[in-house]
């Protein structure tokens, strides 16, 4: 479903995944990239990936998270065997909800790092 979802983007992606998670679906990414879509990544891992915007956090563990186009969305456990549980919707009012949660974990990444003291 990942691969998938990455595939269809039309404009933007947000990603929250770990580093061993993103490492599955990198040539996804580097293609979105140089498809000049717009490319926003949290990860645990210090990443390069040129041309996309990048937040480091504390460890996700196998958590993931996927926005593409503010139309659907991927959350859940991605891992091997029973591990593997996500919830995928292109529900409007949990897709904004979902965005809502990104953008203050993003925020919240900005303040730990001093980017919003003032």
């Amino acid at each position: 479903k990942i691969r998938n979802m990455l595939s269809r983007t039309e404009e933007r992606v947000y990603i929250a995944a770990g580093f061993e998670n993103l490492k599955t679906v990198e040539p996804e990414i580097a293609r979105l990239v140089k498809n000049g879509k717009k490319v926003v990544i949290i990860t645990d891992h210090e990443l390069v990936f040129t041309g996309a915007v990048i937040y480091q956090t504390e460890s996700r563990g196998n958590q993931i998270g996927i926005i593409t186009d503010s139309r659907y969305a991927l959350t859940g456990e991605y891992g091997d065997g029973s591990m593997n549980t996500c919830l995928y919707s292109g529900q409007k009012n949990f897709v904004e909800l979902f965005k809502t949660a990104m953008a203050n974990e993003i925020k919240l990444i900005g303040y730990t790092k001093g980017e919003g003291l003032s």
